[in-house]
């Protein structure tokens, strides 16, 4: 059997983050890991995420962006590669839409530099992009894009380097409480620590079932295609998008290599009923959507597919995040239910559990993402 101060079970974006974090602050940590980290089969892959302030999903969140900011710095210097392009992002749809709104909200109450074009100004600065009638543009250019596998490689190399014990292709099949300690099963040991923090993506709908808030795992589909359209490499003209149609939020980055450029829809999604459900299957009327919306706003790409991903979201009633400690187990701490939306705070989540696990309080805002609201 093995013990430990804290052993975190599922290290890809965030548990990566909160297994380095611990470690460097002395404590015995284990990591643990179904598969091998980074890997495709959960919610952390897929080449590149968005990462920007100005957060139309809820101002509350900006304080936590701020703080994620600081901290993929402070991974860039103590690893000393890049892992954040700051590309600017551009967000485009109607101003009384989610994204626009919310947008202008979070910068007006942050005090957020964005930049703001009309209908016709949008297609002259941005020549490859057709905006639907009636839109706007806001663009942030303090924002871009992380290397998703390179940050996660990064934090297991720093939690290995402070001493952390990393545990890949080892599924948690159970977790209980005896006394003042947490045991852990998997397929071919035990492991007892004093504190416990779930990361687990979508398989936390199985490890935290009993915070009986309801989490839908979606299957969401990442695309690449061919692409010869100057366009869209330069990132002055093409930087990360987000555009909000009558059909749906689709995003994009600009062509970074040979792959070509990445685009994909960020509501819909085809719920499935456990992560070990999930496959690489094609979605043929995910793809016709996306491919649709291609001809449709960005014209002088191609509609050759060069390469195609699945990954989860595992999504909460509001889609709103679930992070802090489990108000019946003492010691038990967790980020769950990101919805779609989490890796750019990894960082941060990964300072916040942290210091749950080791003082039991944070200075961090995080009460707006407690379980409790769903009481």
């Amino acid at each position: 059997m093995l013990t430990c101060d804290v052993a975190v079970v599922g290290i890809g974006g965030v548990g990566s983050a909160a297994v380095a974090s611990l470690a460097k602050a002395g404590a015995n940590v284990i990591g643990l890991d179904r598969f091998s980290p980074p890997h495709i089969h959960g919610s952390s892959h897929g080449q590149t995420r968005v990462i920007r302030m100005a957060y139309f999903e809820h101002p509350d969140y900006v304080p936590l962006l701020r703080q994620a900011y600081r901290g993929w710095s402070d991974l860039e210097q103590a690893t000393r590669r890049q892992l954040y392009y700051p590309t600017g992002v551009l967000q485009i749809g109607p101003e009384s839409g989610e994204v626009i709104a919310g947008t202008l909200h979070s910068a007006q109450e942050h005090q957020l530099a964005i930049q703001r074009f009309a209908y016709d100004e949008i297609a002259s600065e941005f020549p490859g992009v057709v905006p639907p009638e009636d839109c706007i543009g806001i663009l942030e250019r303090d924002a871009g894009y992380l290397l998703v596998a390179d940050c996660i490689a990064a934090y297991l190399d720093q939690a290995r380097q402070h001493g952390a014990t990393i545990k890949t292709d080892s599924p948690v099949q159970s977790w209980t409480r005896t006394g003042d300690t947490f045991e852990l099963r998997t397929d071919t040991e035990v492991i007892q620590a004093k504190q416990l923090v779930v990361c687990g993506g979508a398989w936390a709908t199985q490890l935290l079932a009993d915070l009986n808030v309801p989490m839908t795992i979606l299957r969401k589909h990442l695309y690449w295609y061919e692409n010869e359209a100057p366009a869209y490499t330069s990132e002055s003209q093409f930087p990360v998008f987000l555009l909000e149609t009558p059909q749906g939020i689709y995003y994009g980055f600009p062509q970074l290599d040979s792959e070509g450029v990445k685009l994909a829809r960020h509501d819909g999604g085809e719920p499935i009923p456990a992560a070990d459900r999930q496959h690489q299957q094609e979605d043929a009327a995910d793809r016709q959507a996306v491919e649709a919306f291609t001809a449709g706003h960005l014209p002088l790409l191609s509609q050759n597919l060069v390469r195609r991903e699945a990954c989860m979201y595992t999504v909460t009633p509001d889609h709103h995040f679930l992070v802090g400690t489990h108000p019946e187990h003492e010691g038990l701490h967790f980020a769950a239910g990101l919805s779609g939306h989490g890796f750019k705070f990894a960082s941060a989540l990964g300072e916040i559990l942290c210091d749950l696990a080791i003082t039991g309080q944070t200075s961090s805002p995080i009460e707006f993402l407690s379980p409790r609201r769903f009481s």
